[in-house]
């Protein structure tokens, strides 16, 4: 039954973007009961909170660190969609599945070769001394340096 609920088995591991997907999913099926139904737009507020937890997903997956503010943000988009009764619900569903997440993506960050530190952005600042920031997943810079990488390149 694991296999069908897209959990790969535990010695194989799991790409990034599945684990994304995965989250995603599991997230919007826990909250897909709550939704109120839009009789003038059939299926836009599943489309619609799919998208808003694809987003919150990413967010996290990027930065694990990042999620309060991804909870709240997440939260805030989709409480519009979510019957009065549910809200509380909803929090907490939120606030269970990206916990899983983060835990996930720690560990992900974790097990890629790093020997214990946090990594460093690989610009420097104007005065001439590295950055001190955490980089983005899957580039040498952070936030406020990679517009510049890629303006140069």
């Amino acid at each position: 039954m694991a296999a069908t609920m897209g959990v790969p088995p535990s010695d194989l591991p799991m790409s990034r973007a599945a684990a994304m997907q995965r989250f995603t999913r599991d997230l919007w099926t826990a909250l897909r009961p709550s939704l109120m139904p839009d009789p003038r737009r059939p299926g836009w507020s599943e489309r619609y909170l799919l998208q808003v937890c694809e987003a919150g997903i990413s967010r996290l997956a990027a930065d694990p660190r990042s999620q309060p503010m991804a909870a709240r943000s997440l939260f805030s988009s989709a409480r519009s969609l979510m019957r009065a009764q549910d809200q509380l619900r909803t929090s907490r569903v939120i606030e269970a599945h990206l916990t899983r997440a983060r835990a996930f993506f720690e560990q992900e960050r974790g097990s890629s070769g790093l020997d214990g530190s946090t990594p460093r952005c690989a610009a420097l600042n104007r005065k001439g001394k590295p950055c001190g920031r955490e980089p983005i997943w899957g580039t040498p810079f952070c936030v406020s340096h990679t517009q510049r990488s890629e303006a140069a390149a």
